[in-house]
């Protein structure tokens, strides 16, 4: 009959197997976190040597089993191994289980000379610890400054907000536009030339500093491509600056726009005084301007001229012929959400010494561009060009005004320039005729005639709803002038 065994006995096993598991969680706590790929984590379960590694021996192999095994009752732990953490290394595993977690069984490994091959094959399959190489530093300053260079060159609305442009950076030393217009291109152009060919060696600059591993700052150090690279931005701004020079010998005389100029001087006379002729017409309200900062379309009374980022282009309306050449239909404008229709018109001198170029501009504003020009525009057999819902509401409220009754203007008034543009007399006067004088919305407008026909139309559709033309005919607006309220058979022509 076997002896029960001492209580003392009990209490010292369950002291010593508390110790064993306090010592393993150490191990594991103290197990170094190294992130390794998922072929080696399978080697290292399987015991397999990496090639061209020596394995060394690992201090820690199996010493909580060794002691376990000969550990009986009562037997207490190693003082020399009391309170001090275990030797740092590998244990051995049992088979389907790894060296990080003992706590559930991994899937068998497969046996043969292949196990690991779709692995090895494909290391590609399993992201790298670094990031990748979007993270590196010349990417990310590769790609902004790609975004910042074509921002800079073709400028789009924010950075003209900005004041990211040629013309806002160096406003002090070009001048103002409207007080010389062509001494202020002649700068321009040269400057915009210079600071754009700078862009190459800006951002050779930037990466001595974005990739300083490189050693880009010693040239003799770099890559053959980039050499090549700083050889090129180099020698782009010294051809800028050679351009330049040459445009500005004898005041500017050799520049692009001041020979155009010269093609239109008279005999004793230079480009200097066909340039004063443009500054005084370009002052004038009354020009006709339009398009984007890179391709403006500026009409006076005797030149057509196009402005563009390194040239202007300028011909005299006299001896001009414009053609429309080709259309484009749109569905959505960036400006609204109605269609719009833009059009290319070729500008061609009879002179041929001065070069023909193309104008854009949207159809809403052909009928503005034909007023303040004196040649007629011809349209190519293949083109269509559509109004606006503006004009074609011109002319029917013109042909509606033509059948309300006249009015007589006294023989003591006379007729004055119409407020509205100043360019023509007064047409119409404002007389309640729809209903009598004390019925209907409509008021009685005790104004004399100021304003012309034209005029008091764009005033009738500029209060309308442009998502509702089907209610402009029938619809009331205040007078421009004592707010009283009318309709268009309120709208008589002066006679």
């Amino acid at each position: 009959m076997v002896a029960a065994e001492p209580a003392v006995a009990q209490e010292s096993r369950a002291l010593l197997r508390t110790r064993l598991d306090c010592a393993e969680i150490r191990a594991r706590e103290l197990l170094p976190r190294v992130s390794v790929s998922p072929a080696e984590q399978w080697d290292r379960v399987q015991h397999r040597p990496q090639a061209g590694r020596v394995e060394e021996p690992n201090p820690r192999e199996n010493w909580l089993a060794k002691w376990g095994r000969t550990r009986g009752p009562g037997t207490s732990f190693p003082k020399i191994l009391r309170g001090t953490p275990p030797p740092r290394g590998r244990r051995e595993c049992p088979e389907g289980r790894d060296s990080v977690s003992q706590s559930a069984p991994r899937h068998r490994a497969p046996t043969g000379p292949g196990r690991c091959a779709g692995w090895r094959a494909s290391p590609g399959r399993f992201p790298r610890g670094d990031g990748g190489a979007m993270d590196s530093p010349e990417v990310t300053f590769t790609l902004a400054y790609l975004v910042f260079a074509v921002c800079f060159v073709f400028t789009p609305t924010e950075f003209h907000s900005a004041g990211l442009t040629v013309q806002n950076l160096l406003s002090g030393w070009l001048g103002s536009e409207d007080a010389a217009f062509v001494p202020y291109h002649l700068r321009r152009t040269a400057a915009t030339l210079l600071c754009h060919s700078l862009l190459p060696l800006g951002y050779y600059v930037g990466m001595c500093f974005a990739a300083s591993e490189k050693q880009l700052y010693y040239p003799s150090q770099t890559p053959e491509t980039w050499r090549a690279f700083l050889l090129l931005a180099l020698m782009l701004p010294a051809i800028a600056c050679t351009l330049i020079y040459y445009w500005s010998r004898d005041r500017w005389a050799r520049h692009p726009l001041a020979r155009t100029l010269a093609l239109y001087a008279l005999p004793r006379s230079g480009w200097r005084a066909v340039a004063s002729s443009v500054n005084t017409e370009f002052r004038r309200i009354d020009k006709f301007a339009t398009g984007v900062p890179g391709a403006r379309v500026i009409v006076t009374d005797t030149w057509v001229m196009k402005v563009t980022t390194y040239r202007v282009h300028v011909a005299q309306q006299q001896d001009v012929h414009l053609t429309v050449t080709e259309s484009q239909q749109h569905d959505l404008s960036p400006d609204s959400n109605l269609p719009v229709q833009l059009l290319t018109i070729r500008v061609a001198s009879a002179n041929p010494a001065v070069q023909a170029f193309d104008i854009r501009l949207n159809s809403t504003e052909y009928g503005e561009l034909c007023e303040k020009l004196r040649a007629p525009i011809r349209s190519a057999a293949n083109v269509v060009i559509h109004q606006s819902l503006g004009d074609l509401f011109l002319e029917t409220f013109a042909s509606l005004v033509e059948v309300n009754p006249a009015y007589s203007v006294p023989s003591s008034q006379d007729l004055e320039a119409c407020i509205g543009c100043m360019q023509t007399r007064a047409s119409v006067k404002l007389v309640k005729t729809c209903q009598a004088a004390a019925e209907g919305e409509c008021q009685q407008c005790y104004c004399r005639p100021m304003w012309c026909l034209t005029c008091m139309g764009k005033w009738f559709a500029s209060r309308q709803d442009p998502q509702r033309p089907d209610t402009w005919l029938a619809s009331r607006v205040p007078c421009p002038t004592c707010r009283a309220r009318f309709c268009i058979l309120d709208v008589c022509a002066v006679r």
